[in-house]
């Protein structure tokens, strides 16, 4: 469990977050898949850990943006205990407006401990969230979204005790949703807020800064793009002029003509089989033929 100070949400600290997020990814030793060309596993590898990164740093960014309002105290990966009384509340289908009225204490016999990816609190108007951050950009796995659901009710029964033995006395609201930061993970709408509906929820400033730091972390992938994929793609290059070549009749070819033989084969019309020695030619019909032949 982490509270957030009012960190630096400059444009420079973003770059500069994103770029160290991605040496990392770089620096990763990945296994070759062994479908792939080794070079080219290996580039996609690293895209494919950026993309996770990014959903830990929809997490923090948004957290750093919460904090910097100065009306919010933010934590992340909270560590809160499910207690058996809310699991029974929620297996006894009980009224989402009822369980609203309810809360218990976080210190009873415990069912599980969850840990949730931020818990936000307004101590001036009184009011807590507890939220599980989705990138979204996919659907989540039916089999993982119902606990999560469950886990996000739950946490609002005892949200108010926990913060309670914290220091903070007195909520007397609290909320609890998935952050589906691009809107197709698949959770229940009336669990689920997007990345449109942040600011307005929030009631400061949020989208802004946390689109500023993906604007900079796709800056940051794209400039090594070439380093990633430029020795494959230029050896899958001198193989296809190469190839090129011998089927020209010659031992070096310029880029026009590699370039006319890939747009003619690209821009041909579709072609049949066309005839076998032993077939005899189809005759041709002649529009008059077909209108006059008796129907079946």
């Amino acid at each position: 469990m982490r509270e957030i100070g009012q960190a630096d949400t400059s444009p420079a600290a973003l770059a500069r977050t994103a770029r160290e997020l991605v040496a990392s990814a770089m620096a990763g030793d990945y296994p070759a898949d062994p479908l792939i060309d080794s070079e080219l596993s290996g580039g996609l590898s690293t895209i494919s850990s950026v993309v996770k990164r990014h959903g830990w740093l929809l997490q923090t960014t948004t957290a750093h943006a919460l904090a910097a309002s100065g009306r919010f105290v933010v934590w992340t990966d909270v560590p809160l205990p499910l207690t058996k009384a809310a699991r029974a509340l929620l297996d006894g289908k009980n009224s989402r407006t009822d369980l609203a009225r309810i809360r218990l204490p976080a210190d009873s016999e415990a069912d599980r401990m969850v840990t949730f990816d931020l818990v936000v609190v307004d101590p001036v108007a009184a009011w807590a969230g507890v939220y599980e951050m989705k990138r979204g950009n996919g659907t989540t796995e039916t089999r993982k979204r119902l606990p999560i659901e469950q886990s996000l009710q739950a946490g609002r029964l005892v949200l108010p005790s926990f913060l309670e033995k914290l220091g903070y006395k007195g909520i007397e609201r609290v909320t609890s949703a998935v952050i589906d930061y691009y809107g197709n993970a698949g959770f229940s709408p009336d669990l689920t807020l997007t990345r449109e509906q942040l600011d307005a929820h929030f009631s400061v400033p949020v989208v802004a800064t946390v689109e500023a730091m993906t604007t900079a972390l796709h800056d940051a992938l794209e400039a090594e793009l070439p380093r990633l994929f430029g020795p494959y793609l230029d050896r899958i290059g001198r193989k296809e002029a190469t190839t090129i070549a011998v089927a020209a009749g010659s031992g070096t070819v310029g880029a026009d003509l590699k370039n006319a033989a890939v747009m003619q084969i690209l821009s041909a019309r579709p072609v049949g089989p066309g005839l076998r020695p032993t077939d005899r030619p189809v005759p041709a019909t002649s529009t008059a033929q077909v209108a006059a032949a008796p129907a079946f």
